[in-house]
């Protein structure tokens, strides 16, 4: 994923669908703590200990790990935690979060698995569109909108405004919960809907990417050469089937909860949100695999063309057939025929 960093500087792992750092992870081995996992290339998720410019990229796959560290009844666990992680179609935390949920663990601070304040704030154009119809019940149409996760919950712990208050105490009234639950409320309304905001924003920094590497799909099409190679032509059209239909299904998902969002407030409960909530968190770890291949694949294309000449027809199609095709069979395409 590219965020709006300077060149050459990398986003923070857990910023990334991509890469997933061990520290804070219940993990007692502590070689592990210091290393992270990531997609390669061909969608592998491997053990990366150790990345800098003089030795490169230092990856093991999870199956190795033992010629490297010693496990016993002590760490046992931690080698099949990270075989059960590396297995993951995505390391974003929403779909980490919700692995380590499976397996009944839980991180002891709670920031390991949440977005960086600074993403969070890039985020926030992204969220206006679910945080809306919350604040326009709660406040009306005349209410600015918050700049940060935090200070949409300190308008409904610190009402200042008498017609907040009433409209408050109406909210609670027609959750059925308490007005003291309603910040913890606005919390969790918060969190699972940055999630949606988070993959939107993946989506749309990818898209340029994407329509490059179409760009020139078509014109390995076009290549009079490249047309005797019945088995490229035939990846060239599965990849523009496969990234297309991501990009469309992920998009028609984003939209219908933004619509389905609109229409909950018509008849807003905690139940009905709840309901929303589990149906938005079921769909994490499916949007977030679609979108993490397509992440891994537009990187490595890039960094391996650059520039829209760099490398030769032939080049560009042996990567395509090594590189961009292995991976992608583990992404199913994604039904969303149960949102209506």
């Amino acid at each position: 994923m590219r965020t709006d960093v300077p060149l050459g500087i990398e986003p923070p792992d857990k910023d990334t669908l991509h890469r997933l750092p061990l520290k804070g992870l219940p993990l007692v081995t502590k070689g592990l703590r210091e290393a992270r996992l990531i997609k390669n290339a061909r969608f592998e998720g491997v053990v990366e200990l150790f990345n800098d410019e003089k030795s490169g990229s230092g990856q093991i796959s999870p199956d190795r790990l033992t010629e490297v560290f010693q496990f016993d009844s002590h760490n046992q666990d931690d080698l099949d935690l990270i075989k059960h992680l590396s297995l993951l179609n995505s390391y974003d935390v929403y779909t980490v979060r919700v692995a380590l949920r499976r397996l009944g663990l839980e991180v002891e601070d709670v920031e390991t698995l949440q977005l960086t304040p600074e993403l969070r704030t890039q985020l926030v154009p992204h969220m206006r569109s679910f945080t809306q119809p919350l604040l326009h019940a709660v406040y009306g149409s005349a209410t600015e909108e918050p700049e940060d996760l935090k200070d949409l919950i300190s308008l409904f712990i610190s009402p200042d405004k008498n017609k907040a208050r009433e409209n408050l105490d109406r909210l609670s009234k027609r959750m059925r919960i308490d007005v003291t639950a309603i910040p913890k409320f606005i919390e969790d309304y918060g969190d699972v809907y940055l999630s949606l905001a988070y993959y939107q924003y993946c989506l749309d920094q990818n898209k340029p990417q994407i329509f490059s590497f179409l760009d020139a799909i078509e014109e390995m099409q076009r290549s009079a050469s490249l047309k005797q190679s019945a088995n490229l032509m035939a990846t060239c059209k599965t990849l523009q089937t496969k990234i297309l239909g991501i990009v469309q299904d992920v998009a028609s998902i984003l939209e219908m909860f933004r619509i389905r969002t609109v229409d909950m407030w018509e008849k807003m409960s905690e139940e009905t949100f709840r309901r929303m909530e589990s149906m938005i968190i079921g769909y994490q770890t499916a949007i977030g695999s679609a979108l993490c291949i397509i992440t891994v694949k537009m990187n490595a294309w890039n960094q391996q063309f650059p520039q829209k000449e760099s490398g030769g027809p032939w080049s560009r199609a042996d990567f395509l057939m090594t590189n961009m095709r292995p991976g992608l069979e583990m992404v199913k395409d994604i039904s969303y025929n149960d949102l209506g």
